[in-house]
């Protein structure tokens, strides 16, 4: 969630005059992700303000990946160096940096066709291939645990405890039947799941949230990527299933396109080797994750007026019903079109 900005207007101008010797003329505020974002000077550049929870050594890897991939041809924005040759400043306990403005456009999660779906699937798998060889490791993702029973047990527990504190409202019912949905998949899939070779599975360096709000476009082809602060390694399927589904169209509704997800998969393995159990572990480990998470109930219950939030609460948990319905065919399909590549 969005926290109060620690600028005003005033602050702002002698911030950027005190620590990048820039005399601002305009400031426009917009709204995009966690972070405070204003363009300053008629679209020259972008102050971002980091939430107050964020880290130094997170902004410190955030800026290495950047200088990376720019370094490999990967359009990203360059952070500016401040009078202190620093690539990020502290004000007011929380980290800000000054970012080159790229014109162009985002466009909405789930407004992607098929053609611009391989698009986006061709410059993910150049940032993989770009991060490869980075030389400071980043964060990994470990998400065996989601798998423990004493983990889904925990889930079970954290769910009970919140659908006693759902308040009365007009989305009462609806956020209970998705909270007990939860807590049935969770009893269900718990020892039903196949087991998973974990040393067989593909780790990546990657972007760690990637998707459609993410891509600049420019005259309809997609012109950089931004946001590389959750740059993490994971297993791979995990960043694939997930942008998939927050791109492509067809998954507005939760379901997938297997055709459309196949021709993903296929576009990034001109990039990256997927084996057999990578597939095997593609729908439960996206599933496992979604539902694990609280997001977008948790947030709504503290503000209520944050529909938006819910809602996209409400549409992972859609997903968890078609993954858990429909993960062996998913299995099955992606692995026949796997073995004949």
């Amino acid at each position: 969630m969005i926290e109060k900005s620690v600028f005003n207007e005033s602050t702002m101008t002698s911030f950027i005059w005190e620590n990048y010797k820039i005399k601002v003329t305009n400031i426009k505020k917009i709204a995009r992700g966690s972070a405070n974002l204003y363009i300053l000077n008629n679209q020259k550049y972008v102050v971002k303000e980091y939430l107050s929870t964020y880290q130094e050594e997170d902004l410190k890897r955030e800026v290495r990946v950047v200088e990376h991939l720019r370094n490999k041809k990967i359009n990203t924005p360059e952070f500016f160096l401040n009078t202190h040759h620093k690539r990020y400043t502290i004000y007011k306990g929380h980290y800000i940096v000054l970012e080159e403005f790229i014109e162009g456009y985002t466009k909405e999660n789930h407004t992607l066709d098929l053609e611009e779906l391989t698009e986006v699937g061709r410059l993910l798998g150049q940032i993989i291939v770009s991060l490869e060889d980075l030389k400071h490791p980043l964060p990994v993702e470990d998400p065996s645990k989601w798998f423990s029973p004493v983990t889904i047990e925990q889930s079970i527990t954290k769910y009970e405890e919140l659908i006693k504190s759902i308040p009365e409202s007009k989305y009462q019912t609806k956020i209970i039947k998705d909270l007990r949905d939860k807590i049935k998949i969770l009893r269900d899939i718990n020892g039903n799941i196949p087991q998973i070779d974990w040393s067989k599975i593909t780790y990546k360096n990657t972007h760690g949230d990637y998707n459609a709000l993410q891509l600049m476009y420019k005259e309809g082809k997609i012109k950089a990527v931004l946001d590389f602060a959750t740059a993490c390694n994971m297993p791979i399927v995990w960043e694939i299933s997930r942008s998939y589904s927050l791109c492509d169209k067809e998954a507005m509704n939760g379901n997938f396109n297997l055709n459309n997800l196949n021709q993903y998969i296929k576009t990034l393995n001109n990039y990256i080797s997927l084996t057999t159990e990578d597939i095997k572990c593609m729908p439960y480990l996206y599933l496992l994750q979604l539902l694990h998470s609280t997001y977008g109930y948790k947030q709504y219950l503290r503000d209520p007026q944050n529909e938006e939030l819910l809602f996209f609460g409400f549409y992972r948990t859609k997903l968890c019903r078609y993954l858990w319905e429909n993960a062996e065919k998913m299995v099955r399909v992606l692995s026949k079109d796997l073995k004949k590549r």
